[in-house]
Protein backbone atom coordinates (compact mmCIF):
# COMPACT_ATOMS: atom_id res chain seq x y z
CA UNK A 1 0.00 0.00 0.00
CA UNK A 2 1.79 3.10 -1.53
CA UNK A 3 -0.99 6.11 -0.59
CA UNK A 4 -0.44 8.66 1.83
CA UNK A 5 -2.00 8.10 5.07
CA UNK A 6 -4.47 11.27 6.17
CA UNK A 7 -4.06 12.50 9.92
CA UNK A 8 -3.14 9.16 11.41
CA UNK A 9 -3.32 10.12 15.14
CA UNK A 10 -3.94 7.13 17.10
CA UNK A 11 -1.40 5.92 19.33
CA UNK A 12 -0.69 1.89 18.27
CA UNK A 13 0.05 -0.21 21.12
CA UNK A 14 3.04 -2.24 20.31
CA UNK A 15 1.87 -5.73 20.41
CA UNK A 16 3.69 -9.24 20.13
CA UNK A 17 1.24 -12.05 19.09
CA UNK A 18 0.59 -14.72 16.38
CA UNK A 19 -1.70 -14.26 13.42
CA UNK A 20 -4.51 -16.76 13.36
CA UNK A 21 -3.51 -18.78 16.25
CA UNK A 22 -2.54 -16.11 18.66
CA UNK A 23 -3.27 -16.59 22.29
CA UNK A 24 -4.63 -19.51 22.04
CA UNK A 25 -3.41 -22.74 23.84
CA UNK A 26 -1.55 -25.90 21.88
CA UNK A 27 -1.86 -29.16 23.33
CA UNK A 28 -1.09 -32.64 22.64
CA UNK A 29 -1.83 -36.01 24.36
CA UNK A 30 -2.53 -39.50 23.96
CA UNK A 31 -5.75 -40.99 23.48
CA UNK A 32 -4.86 -43.11 26.36
CA UNK A 33 -3.45 -40.59 28.92
CA UNK A 34 -5.07 -39.31 31.67
CA UNK A 35 -3.55 -35.83 31.50
CA UNK A 36 -1.69 -33.39 29.20
CA UNK A 37 1.58 -32.12 28.76
CA UNK A 38 2.38 -28.57 28.09
CA UNK A 39 -0.72 -26.78 28.78
CA UNK A 40 0.38 -23.10 30.31
CA UNK A 41 -1.73 -20.49 32.48
CA UNK A 42 -3.04 -18.13 30.56
CA UNK A 43 -2.35 -14.36 30.66
CA UNK A 44 -4.55 -12.39 33.05
CA UNK A 45 -3.83 -9.49 31.89
CA UNK A 46 -3.89 -7.37 28.56
CA UNK A 47 -2.21 -4.65 26.62
CA UNK A 48 -3.69 -1.54 27.19
CA UNK A 49 -5.50 -0.85 24.10
CA UNK A 50 -4.57 2.13 21.49
CA UNK A 51 -5.29 5.56 22.28
CA UNK A 52 -7.95 7.37 19.85
CA UNK A 53 -7.31 11.07 19.62
CA UNK A 54 -9.66 13.38 17.04
CA UNK A 55 -8.47 16.24 15.35
CA UNK A 56 -9.09 19.62 17.56
CA UNK A 57 -12.10 22.01 17.24
CA UNK A 58 -12.09 25.00 16.59
CA UNK A 59 -12.95 26.82 19.90
CA UNK A 60 -13.73 30.25 17.79
CA UNK A 61 -17.42 30.62 16.16
CA UNK A 62 -17.46 29.84 12.76
CA UNK A 63 -17.61 32.24 10.52
CA UNK A 64 -20.58 31.84 8.05
CA UNK A 65 -20.20 31.08 4.49
CA UNK A 66 -22.13 32.28 1.67
CA UNK A 67 -21.25 28.59 0.36
CA UNK A 68 -21.91 26.08 3.15
CA UNK A 69 -20.21 22.60 1.43
CA UNK A 70 -20.48 19.23 3.60
CA UNK A 71 -17.82 16.78 3.23
CA UNK A 72 -17.98 14.01 1.34
CA UNK A 73 -17.08 10.56 2.84
CA UNK A 74 -16.36 7.89 0.68
CA UNK A 75 -17.54 4.42 1.67
CA UNK A 76 -15.09 1.42 1.06
CA UNK A 77 -17.23 -1.03 -1.58
CA UNK A 78 -17.31 -5.12 -1.56
CA UNK A 79 -14.64 -6.18 -3.51
CA UNK A 80 -12.04 -4.24 -2.98
CA UNK A 81 -8.87 -5.69 -2.11
CA UNK A 82 -6.01 -4.19 0.18
CA UNK A 83 -2.64 -5.12 1.91
CA UNK A 84 -2.87 -5.24 6.07
CA UNK A 85 0.15 -4.19 7.91
CA UNK A 86 1.40 -6.54 10.07
CA UNK A 87 -0.33 -4.60 13.03
CA UNK A 88 -3.70 -4.12 11.81
CA UNK A 89 -2.72 -7.98 10.68
CA UNK A 90 -2.19 -9.05 14.52
CA UNK A 91 -4.82 -7.05 15.92
CA UNK A 92 -7.59 -8.12 12.90
CA UNK A 93 -8.66 -4.29 13.28
CA UNK A 94 -7.83 -1.17 11.38
CA UNK A 95 -8.47 1.98 10.91
CA UNK A 96 -5.97 2.26 7.97
CA UNK A 97 -7.21 4.72 5.39
CA UNK A 98 -4.92 4.06 2.39
CA UNK A 99 -6.36 3.48 -1.29
CA UNK A 100 -6.88 -0.05 -2.55
CA UNK A 101 -4.75 -2.25 -4.16
CA UNK A 102 -5.20 -4.45 -7.19
CA UNK A 103 -6.49 -7.96 -6.16
CA UNK A 104 -3.61 -9.87 -7.60
CA UNK A 105 -1.06 -10.68 -4.55
CA UNK A 106 -3.41 -8.80 -1.91
CA UNK A 107 -3.76 -10.50 1.45
CA UNK A 108 -7.31 -9.03 2.39
CA UNK A 109 -10.36 -8.56 0.40
CA UNK A 110 -13.79 -6.26 1.42
CA UNK A 111 -16.99 -8.97 1.72
CA UNK A 112 -19.18 -6.61 4.04
CA UNK A 113 -19.49 -2.84 4.43
CA UNK A 114 -22.35 -1.40 6.44
CA UNK A 115 -23.26 0.77 8.79
CA UNK A 116 -22.05 0.17 12.43
CA UNK A 117 -24.01 -1.00 15.37
CA UNK A 118 -24.14 1.53 18.53
CA UNK A 119 -21.60 -0.98 20.38
CA UNK A 120 -19.00 -1.08 17.88
CA UNK A 121 -18.85 2.92 17.54
CA UNK A 122 -18.64 3.45 21.06
CA UNK A 123 -15.86 1.29 21.22
CA UNK A 124 -14.27 2.86 18.36
CA UNK A 125 -14.97 6.66 19.89
CA UNK A 126 -12.28 5.15 22.60
CA UNK A 127 -10.26 2.89 19.74
CA UNK A 128 -10.27 -0.24 21.88
CA UNK A 129 -9.25 -2.91 19.55
CA UNK A 130 -10.52 -5.49 21.89
CA UNK A 131 -14.11 -3.92 22.33
CA UNK A 132 -13.78 -3.59 18.57
CA UNK A 133 -13.25 -6.76 17.38
CA UNK A 134 -15.68 -8.48 19.85
CA UNK A 135 -18.32 -6.19 19.18
CA UNK A 136 -17.61 -7.10 15.38
CA UNK A 137 -17.09 -10.83 15.40
CA UNK A 138 -20.49 -11.66 15.21
CA UNK A 139 -21.54 -9.69 11.94
CA UNK A 140 -18.34 -10.22 10.25
CA UNK A 141 -18.12 -13.92 11.14
CA UNK A 142 -21.83 -14.71 9.74
CA UNK A 143 -20.88 -12.76 6.35
CA UNK A 144 -17.49 -15.17 6.13
CA UNK A 145 -19.54 -18.18 6.80
CA UNK A 146 -21.97 -17.01 4.35
CA UNK A 147 -19.46 -15.79 2.09
CA UNK A 148 -17.16 -19.05 2.44
CA UNK A 149 -20.30 -21.20 1.67
CA UNK A 150 -19.88 -23.90 4.47
CA UNK A 151 -21.17 -24.18 8.04
CA UNK A 152 -19.51 -22.59 11.25
CA UNK A 153 -17.40 -25.18 12.68
CA UNK A 154 -15.72 -25.65 9.35
CA UNK A 155 -15.12 -22.13 8.98
CA UNK A 156 -13.90 -22.35 13.02
CA UNK A 157 -10.99 -24.46 11.99
CA UNK A 158 -9.93 -23.69 8.59
CA UNK A 159 -7.31 -20.76 8.16
CA UNK A 160 -9.86 -18.10 7.10
CA UNK A 161 -10.51 -15.50 9.57
CA UNK A 162 -11.22 -11.93 9.23
CA UNK A 163 -10.02 -8.15 9.53
CA UNK A 164 -12.71 -5.51 10.93
CA UNK A 165 -12.01 -2.21 9.18
CA UNK A 166 -13.57 0.63 11.17
CA UNK A 167 -12.85 4.90 10.07
CA UNK A 168 -9.42 6.73 10.43
CA UNK A 169 -9.92 9.38 12.70
CA UNK A 170 -10.03 11.84 9.75
CA UNK A 171 -13.05 10.05 8.09
CA UNK A 172 -14.68 10.04 11.78
CA UNK A 173 -14.13 13.33 11.91
CA UNK A 174 -15.64 13.65 8.29
CA UNK A 175 -19.26 12.10 9.72
CA UNK A 176 -17.64 8.45 8.65
CA UNK A 177 -20.06 5.69 10.60
CA UNK A 178 -19.00 3.05 8.59
CA UNK A 179 -17.38 -0.72 9.15
CA UNK A 180 -15.98 -3.18 7.10
CA UNK A 181 -15.31 -6.68 7.03
CA UNK A 182 -12.01 -7.85 5.42
CA UNK A 183 -11.64 -11.68 4.59
CA UNK A 184 -8.00 -13.12 5.43
CA UNK A 185 -6.52 -16.23 5.00
CA UNK A 186 -3.74 -17.17 7.35
CA UNK A 187 -0.03 -18.90 5.54
CA UNK A 188 1.11 -19.51 9.56
CA UNK A 189 1.62 -17.93 12.64
CA UNK A 190 3.39 -14.87 11.39
CA UNK A 191 2.16 -13.98 7.85
CA UNK A 192 -1.26 -13.53 5.68
CA UNK A 193 -1.25 -15.25 2.65
CA UNK A 194 -2.21 -14.13 -0.78
CA UNK A 195 -5.77 -14.41 -1.08
CA UNK A 196 -7.26 -17.38 -3.69
CA UNK A 197 -8.23 -15.60 -7.23
CA UNK A 198 -11.79 -16.82 -6.07
CA UNK A 199 -13.20 -16.70 -2.40
CA UNK A 200 -16.72 -16.83 -2.01
CA UNK A 201 -17.01 -20.66 -1.80
CA UNK A 202 -13.91 -20.87 -1.13
CA UNK A 203 -14.94 -24.00 1.68
CA UNK A 204 -16.93 -25.86 -0.46
CA UNK A 205 -14.35 -26.50 -3.97
CA UNK A 206 -11.79 -28.86 -4.57
CA UNK A 207 -9.23 -27.25 -2.81
CA UNK A 208 -10.94 -26.47 0.70
CA UNK A 209 -8.90 -29.03 2.09
CA UNK A 210 -6.10 -27.09 1.69
CA UNK A 211 -6.86 -24.24 3.39
CA UNK A 212 -7.81 -26.44 6.84
CA UNK A 213 -5.66 -25.58 10.23
CA UNK A 214 -3.08 -28.21 10.31
CA UNK A 215 0.13 -28.06 12.86
CA UNK A 216 3.73 -28.59 11.28
CA UNK A 217 6.25 -30.09 13.62
CA UNK A 218 5.86 -30.88 17.84
CA UNK A 219 1.85 -29.24 18.35
CA UNK A 220 3.25 -29.16 22.58
CA UNK A 221 5.61 -26.34 21.33
CA UNK A 222 4.06 -24.96 18.31
CA UNK A 223 3.83 -21.24 17.54
CA UNK A 224 0.67 -21.66 15.61
CA UNK A 225 -1.36 -23.55 13.54
CA UNK A 226 -0.60 -23.66 8.86
CA UNK A 227 -2.59 -24.25 5.66
CA UNK A 228 -2.98 -27.85 5.31
CA UNK A 229 -1.95 -27.18 1.67
CA UNK A 230 1.59 -27.11 2.87
CA UNK A 231 3.72 -29.67 4.73
CA UNK A 232 2.13 -30.96 8.49
CA UNK A 233 2.15 -33.40 11.16
CA UNK A 234 -1.15 -32.63 12.61
CA UNK A 235 -4.69 -31.93 10.92
CA UNK A 236 -7.80 -30.36 12.46
CA UNK A 237 -10.70 -32.89 12.19
CA UNK A 238 -13.63 -31.42 14.73
CA UNK A 239 -14.61 -27.85 16.09
CA UNK A 240 -15.70 -27.56 19.62
CA UNK A 241 -18.19 -24.43 20.93
CA UNK A 242 -16.46 -23.25 24.71
CA UNK A 243 -19.10 -21.24 25.05
CA UNK A 244 -22.22 -18.69 24.20
CA UNK A 245 -21.29 -14.93 23.22
CA UNK A 246 -21.80 -13.92 26.61
CA UNK A 247 -20.30 -16.51 28.62
CA UNK A 248 -17.58 -15.52 31.39
CA UNK A 249 -14.15 -17.35 30.55
CA UNK A 250 -14.36 -20.79 31.79
CA UNK A 251 -10.55 -21.20 32.95
CA UNK A 252 -7.75 -22.85 31.42
CA UNK A 253 -8.64 -26.15 33.11
CA UNK A 254 -12.71 -26.70 32.59
CA UNK A 255 -11.61 -25.58 28.78
CA UNK A 256 -8.68 -28.07 28.27
CA UNK A 257 -11.27 -30.64 30.38
CA UNK A 258 -13.78 -29.82 27.90
CA UNK A 259 -11.58 -30.10 24.81
CA UNK A 260 -9.81 -33.26 26.34
CA UNK A 261 -12.89 -35.27 26.36
CA UNK A 262 -14.22 -33.87 23.46
CA UNK A 263 -11.35 -34.70 20.99
CA UNK A 264 -10.62 -37.94 22.70
CA UNK A 265 -13.62 -39.17 21.10
CA UNK A 266 -13.69 -37.36 17.73
CA UNK A 267 -9.91 -38.37 16.83
CA UNK A 268 -10.67 -41.96 17.87
CA UNK A 269 -13.97 -41.99 15.20
CA UNK A 270 -11.54 -39.96 12.73
CA UNK A 271 -9.23 -42.40 12.89
CA UNK A 272 -11.78 -45.23 13.17
CA UNK A 273 -9.60 -47.28 15.97
CA UNK A 274 -10.31 -48.64 19.07
CA UNK A 275 -6.39 -48.82 20.06
CA UNK A 276 -4.12 -46.20 21.46
CA UNK A 277 -3.27 -43.06 19.70
CA UNK A 278 -2.18 -39.24 19.96
CA UNK A 279 -4.37 -36.29 19.37
CA UNK A 280 -3.86 -32.42 20.43
CA UNK A 281 -6.12 -29.31 20.28
CA UNK A 282 -6.57 -25.61 20.43
CA UNK A 283 -8.06 -24.13 22.81
CA UNK A 284 -8.84 -20.38 23.95
CA UNK A 285 -6.98 -17.93 26.56
CA UNK A 286 -8.61 -16.17 28.46
CA UNK A 287 -6.72 -13.17 26.01
CA UNK A 288 -8.50 -14.47 23.21
CA UNK A 289 -11.56 -15.27 25.01
CA UNK A 290 -12.18 -11.78 25.73
CA UNK A 291 -11.50 -10.84 21.60
CA UNK A 292 -14.70 -13.14 21.19
CA UNK A 293 -12.88 -16.53 20.78
CA UNK A 294 -15.30 -19.42 21.44
CA UNK A 295 -14.10 -22.23 19.71
CA UNK A 296 -11.33 -25.11 20.46
CA UNK A 297 -10.02 -27.21 17.07
CA UNK A 298 -8.83 -30.88 17.51
CA UNK A 299 -6.38 -32.50 15.96
CA UNK A 300 -5.49 -35.84 14.38
CA UNK A 301 -1.97 -37.05 13.95
CA UNK A 302 -1.21 -37.50 10.59
CA UNK A 303 1.95 -39.10 8.02
CA UNK A 304 1.58 -35.89 6.01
Amino acid sequence: MTAPRHLRTRTRNLVVAMLGAGALTLVAACGSASDLAGAGDDPTTEATPPIRTLPPTESAAPTPSPTPTTPVVTLPKTGECRKPGTVDATLRVSDDDTAPVPCAGATALTYLVRTMPAPLKAAVANYNTTRILKAARPICEKAAISYLGKDRPTFERSQFGFIVGVPSPAQTAEGAAWMRCDLVLSANATRLAALPAKTKGALTGKRSTGYMQCVRGDIRVAVGTVACSTKHQWRGIDSIRLGSPTASYPGSKRSQSTMRDRCTTSVRRYLDTRGSFEYGYISPSKTSWQRGERWGVCFAKTRN
